[in-house]
């Protein structure tokens, strides 16, 4: 967890774990203490932190590095952080507990809350075409509002995962070659799977509310989802 107790209006900080992707935060002081996940497994990870001295100027703090040993390789993906801010008494957890019985199998969490938010957000272009650099999602505004961007679908979806105890990554990259997020969920039976909705047989399709949701050519969308050339990964968080 981070916390800024400057003066200057935000703070900045880069997290490099062994697989040297570069991760990017910003924290306010008055966000309090911000959890940034740890994504890139056990290992070495070098921390450098800025602060905002003017416009897009930082002056440097420190640097160091952390050894990191996981307890096993989904635990930083159970949890709220800074893109999947929620806690128990979220709006988003409570549903996520109301729409899925005690005894449900992991697949069967998967399909009630995958299918929530695909039948019940819409896609919000007048945001898609004001939002600013370094948007969060909050993801109990996105419940109550019924509508969102990419960003907003899959980290309201893996909110409501996470509250029930499934691990669920936000991923974030291009879909072809426009920016987008989706998720992949961890199945106890199966590990990690990038296609994490069974709709028959066993036949799965990629895990992705966006696209789902808005389009009505579903046997052609279907079929861009689950082919994997078609989406690349940048960040999960």
């Amino acid at each position: 967890m981070a916390y800024y107790s400057g003066t200057s209006e935000k703070a900045n900080i880069q997290l490099i774990g062994p697989d040297e992707i570069e991760y990017k935060y910003f924290i306010k002081p008055e966000d309090g203490y911000v959890t940034l996940p740890i994504t890139s497994g056990n290992g070495t990870y070098t921390v450098k932190t800025y602060e905002n001295i003017s416009g897009t100027q930082y002056a440097s703090l420190y640097t160091e590095n952390i050894e990191v040993t996981l307890e096993n390789d989904y635990v930083p993906y159970l949890y709220p952080n800074q893109y999947v801010n929620f806690t128990p008494d979220s709006a988003s957890s409570k549903l996520a507990l109301s729409i899925i019985s005690e005894d449900a199998s992991d697949v069967d969490a998967l399909q009630a809350v995958y299918n929530y938010v695909v039948q019940n957000l819409t896609y919000d272009y007048d945001l898609a075409d004001t939002v600013d650099s370094g948007y969060i999602p909050d993801v109990d505004s996105t419940l109550k509002s019924g509508k969102g961007i990419c960003f907003d679908y899959a980290a309201l979806t893996t909110a409501m995962l996470r509250a029930r105890d499934i691990p669920c990554k936000l991923q974030i990259g291009y879909a072809g070659t426009v920016k987008h997020a989706w998720i992949s969920v961890y199945i106890r039976s199966k590990g990690w799977v990038d296609k994490a909705v069974e709709f028959s047989g066993e036949s799965w399709s990629r895990m992705d509310p966006t696209f789902d949701s808005n389009s009505k050519d579903k046997e052609n969308i279907q079929q861009y989802i689950g082919d994997d050339d078609n989406y690349s990964v940048q960040f999960t968080r």
